[in-house]
């Protein structure tokens, strides 16, 4: 990954009546495979997996605030964008953290995700994210503006969550912005310039090799299937999305049965669980 340990340069910032303070990640709350740089604003995922990417804030948040941030490093072994969300738990009483946003977080009550498709979120890209005052989640990239309808208690505090999944290996935390009216608008402290490279990493060599035999097992299975006419379909229907990156249609079922998996989030699903995500049978 780009060396940026020189990269930093300091900004003279005093806080003013429109200044909405300091915004970083939460450095007592990443995923086991983040790395936290350019002071606490840089979070960096081991290239080695898609998985164990969550990122908070370091403060709450309020109703309308857009969190901002871009996409810097991608990985094109991965499949999946980024996930953004909130949420009315303190991320530091949470307990350990669980490898994805969704479902692991989204499934348990004060939490909210949504994936941004890898489509539309590729390196360079900004992406804000908020939820309004009436409880939607919305977020925004260059190519959509997409909303969904939360439970979370607005009177409580608020998290922004990110999970750096799929793809998505190394995200900058710009900051955010709310605008109290027509003519006023409020803003975080500003954060440290960079001079940060965008663009797609190289895939590790031993990260080839396991894809490659992943990729030969789901092959195998795939001709197990075709060969078994009479195996058991229950769970998802043809019409449904995969149950990892609930962005592609769910066309594989491992051997319980349930048809939950694209083909490219099977070949994970094989190497990195070797469980079905939905009744965690052993494939």
């Amino acid at each position: 990954m780009t060396n940026n340990v020189n990269e930093r340069t300091k900004d003279p910032h005093v806080c003013g009546l429109t200044c909405l303070g300091p915004l970083t990640f939460h450095p007592e709350a990443v995923g086991k495979k983040i790395t936290l740089s350019h002071g606490n604003c840089r979070a960096s995922r081991d290239l080695e997996t898609f998985r164990d990417g969550l990122v908070f804030s370091s403060r709450p948040v309020k109703p309308r605030e857009k969190v901002q941030f871009r996409v810097e490093r991608s990985l094109l072994a991965w499949e999946g964008g980024v996930r953004v969300g909130f949420t009315n738990v303190c991320p530091t009483t949470a307990g350990p953290l669980p490898p994805l946003a969704c479902p692991d977080l989204a499934d348990k009550p004060g939490y909210w995700a949504l994936p941004v498709p890898q489509r539309d979120c590729p390196p360079g890209t900004m992406v804000s994210f908020w939820m309004d005052s009436t409880g939607l989640l919305c977020y925004k990239t260059p190519a959509e503006t997409f909303c969904d309808q939360t439970d979370l208690d607005l009177s409580r505090p608020l998290w922004a969550i990110i999970d750096i999944y799929g793809q998505s290996t190394t995200v900058l935390l710009l900051g955010s912005v709310r605008r109290l009216n027509r003519f006023i608008k409020t803003s975080s402290c500003p954060i440290p310039r960079s001079t940060f490279e965008c663009g797609y990493e190289d895939t590790p060599p031993e990260l080839k090799k396991r894809k490659a035999i992943a990729e030969r097992k789901l092959k195998q299975h795939q001709e197990d299937q075709s060969n078994n006419n009479n195996s058991q379909r229950t769970g998802c229907s043809k019409q449904d999305l995969c149950a990892v990156c609930l962005d592609r249609e769910a066309r594989l079922a491992p051997q319980c049965g349930h048809r939950c998996l694209c083909l490219p989030c099977a070949n994970r699903v094989f190497e990195e669980f070797g469980t079905c995500p939905l009744c965690r049978q052993i494939i």
